[in-house]
């Protein structure tokens, strides 16, 4: 590669880095609040399953409506993972035996 096309390609890769930097930094409140949402989600619904003694269904069925499209939730034994934005932000709880459920991550 030409020293001259690699001095634009850096340039382009720079802009497009700056980009997504400027991009998080301005939704940093909705990034925050997706992190705090699922872990909500990932404690209730270990608790609703592990403590309550309900189903999966009948757990998620409690979510609202707009965050039963949005977060993703399942079950791995005694652990419940949360997440959104297929997986970029999740949370995980666990059943805690008499203690009821903790977050893990």
């Amino acid at each position: 590669m030409a020293p001259r096309k690699r001095w634009i390609g850096l340039g382009v890769l720079l802009v497009v880095l700056a980009a997504l930097a400027v991009g998080a930094w301005a939704n940093r409140g909705q990034i925050a609040y997706a992190q705090i949402a699922t872990a909500y989600a990932a404690k209730q619904t270990c608790s609703c399953l592990h403590v309550s003694g309900r189903s999966l269904e009948s757990c998620i069925a409690g979510f609202p409506a707009d965050a039963r499209e949005a977060v993703t939730v399942t079950q791995n034994g005694e652990t419940v993972r949360a997440s959104v934005l297929f997986g970029a932000i999740s949370a995980e709880a666990a059943a805690d035996g008499e203690y009821g459920c903790r977050l893990t991550e």
